[in-house]
């Protein structure tokens, strides 16, 4: 038996001839509201859907079928709403009621009456009823479905402008306060970051374009100081930052050939500019590092690196085993930066001055006063500072002098040896010429070693951390820490502990827990960092000056006064502790 529309009516019925009109049939969907909402619509009394009830593709809109397929579908929720009831049957439509409603169906109707006029001769039927539409419905199909998908298209653009607006008004400022107040920038990144605040966030949503300058400056500063914030950004708020990968091959490209920095120094400029107070004074610092031999091939140079590089563009054959940095420390400020590097192999005094001077020259043409000049005890770095006109081999028991003319303004720039460093070489020192003679007694190294035995015998350590590797510190020179926990007061404590309580092997060791205690106390004072700190790692300042320059003095006449084993001053000796 072949298959009718249900609808009220419509007499379709489903067969090959219809089939060829492009009608198709549809079942009463399964969901009992929207089944009910179709019963409803077709309004026949009494009517209730089987498995077998159909309603024709003529009762459905044109935007409600699905023709992706090869199979026509309805969309999910549709409902008939073509039908040619009577006029009782019809739903009354409420009259305009505003004037400018009333014009706008007038100029509608006026608009579908000349389409009329064009198409087919006017004749005297009535719309209610399916014969009295005009032969063919294909015009008006046509014109409804170019209607639909105007207004789609304009809603769409409409959308896309909307969110083109907001992501113009979206700019980085909004997303650094997000970043802070999610704990993942501190104050500092944060005001690095405020350099790009304007930058709108709209050009970081877009795909496979080319970044920016602004953008890699950004997309840089963030993933070298704040790496979580980054990731943020990346992962949970999907904007299309640059892959860690890329930022890397960005880092590569940039020009970093031993000599001076000149992008780093401009960029100081920069900021001194911006900022003189925190940017306009600086200590800079100077270090040599022992690097592997090693020569390699340079894809973005296409040379050979690992030779020999002064950064004056000649080919050296020899390869180089010292890497000689310079790095700018704010006074006033909490940041550094590197300004310069070169590539040595062995380094003279008369070199190793004229590259200093080539920085300090540097740094005061773009307005940058340099301080001071930190570095490690080398005999190098002390025999460059007395080419510059410092005084530092001279008789100790009178003043030294620690200071030289800047070669462009000729201010003091004021030297100082490292600290850490100098502790370093106070305990080799101390290991290498025991026993040294002091006014109370004999220095002894052994002494050290004979509190580690006795520590490691009892299973218990006398409010110290000396272990064996303190002992045994060949291999770990460089590590400050053990000559720290080494040359500590704890130490010198524990000496003077065993020897109160009757070990026969301490009986001499209150000159060495004196040595220890004097070194122990002048580095606190000239490592002191912390503002707050107390006692001797408190800053100089007014209410402790008194004491410190008491304790210096006290520390030098100390030092100048130890002679080794044979005879000669302790600060004769090839290992420089002054």
């Amino acid at each position: 038996m072949p298959t009718s529309c249900a609808a009220w009516g419509c007499t379709t019925v489903r067969t090959i001839q219809t089939r060829s009109q492009g009608i198709t049939f549809h079942k009463f969907p399964k969901e009992k509201q929207l089944r009910r909402q179709w019963e409803v619509a077709v309004k026949r009394e009494d009517f209730s859907a089987n498995e077998r009830s159909m309603l024709c593709s003529q009762h459905f809109r044109p935007e409600d079928f699905d023709r992706t397929g090869q199979i026509v579908r309805l969309r999910d929720g549709t409902k008939p709403s073509v039908f040619s009831f009577p006029t009782h049957l019809k739903r009354k439509v409420p009259a305009r009621t505003t004037q400018a409603s009333r014009k706008a169906e007038a100029s509608l109707v006026i608009d579908c009456s000349l389409q009329s006029l064009q198409v087919t001769e006017p004749s005297p039927t009535y719309l209610e009823h399916p014969y009295a539409l005009p032969p063919s419905p294909t015009l008006l199909k046509t014109r409804l479905s170019e209607a639909l998908a105007r207004v789609e298209s304009l809603e769409k653009e409409m959308r896309n402008s909307k969110a083109r607006e907001w992501r113009a008004k979206k700019t980085v400022r909004c997303l650094l306060e997000d970043l802070r107040g999610k704990n993942l920038i501190n104050e500092e990144l944060h005001e690095r970051l405020d350099l790009y605040s304007d930058l709108p966030l709209g050009l970081l949503s877009k795909q496979g374009h080319e970044y920016t300058k602004e953008q890699r400056e950004f997309a840089l500063t963030l993933h070298l100081h704040g790496p979580k914030a980054y990731s943020y950004l990346r992962e949970s708020l999907h904007l299309h930052l640059p892959h860690p990968h890329t930022l890397q091959r960005w880092m590569i490209s940039v020009d970093s050939k031993p000599g001076l920095n000149t992008m780093m120094l401009d960029m100081l400029r920069r900021k001194r500019e911006e900022d003189p107070v925190k940017y306009g004074r600086v200590a800079l610092m100077l270090d040599g590092m022992a690097i592997r031999k090693h020569v390699q091939y340079s894809p973005h140079s296409q040379k050979m690196t690992g030779f020999v590089d002064m950064g004056d563009g000649l080919n050296e054959t020899d390869i180089a085993t010292e890497a000689l940095v310079f790095m700018v420390v704010g006074l006033q400020g909490h940041w550094k930066a590197p300004i310069a590097y070169y590539l040595t192999k062995s380094l003279t005094p008369d070199t190793q001055k004229v590259l200093l001077v080539h920085a300090l020259e540097a740094l005061h043409e773009r307005g940058i006063r340099v301080m001071s000049l930190t570095m490690d005890g080398h005999a190098s770095n002390v025999s460059m500072c007395n080419q510059l006109g410092c005084q530092l081999k001279a008789n100790p028991c009178e003043p030294l002098k620690t200071f030289f003319p800047h070669p462009a303004t000729g201010e003091r720039v004021f030297v100082m040896m490292d600290a850490c460093h100098m502790l370093k070489l106070a305990r080799n020192m101390l290991q290498a010429y025991s026993p040294i003679c002091s006014r109370t007694g004999l220095i002894n190294w052994d002494y050290v070693v004979c509190l580690n035995d006795i520590q490691t015998k009892n299973g218990l350590h006398a409010a110290n951390r000396v272990t064996e590797k303190h002992i045994q510190f060949d291999s770990q020179k460089m590590k400050v820490s053990l000559a720290a926990q080494t040359l500590s007061r704890s130490v010198a404590v524990a000496l003077r502990t065993l020897r109160d309580l009757g070990y026969p092997r301490f009986t001499l060791s209150l000159a060495t827990a004196e040595f220890i205690e004097m070194i122990d106390r002048l580095f606190d004072i000239m490592n002191s960092r912390n503002p707050r700190a107390k006692g001797f790692k408190a800053p100089l300042g007014s209410l402790n000056w008194t004491r410190s320059v008491e304790l210096l003095s006290r520390g030098r006449e100390y030092l100048i006064s130890l002679v080794m084993k044979d005879g000669t001053p302790l600060h004769r000796s090839k290992r420089y502790f002054k």
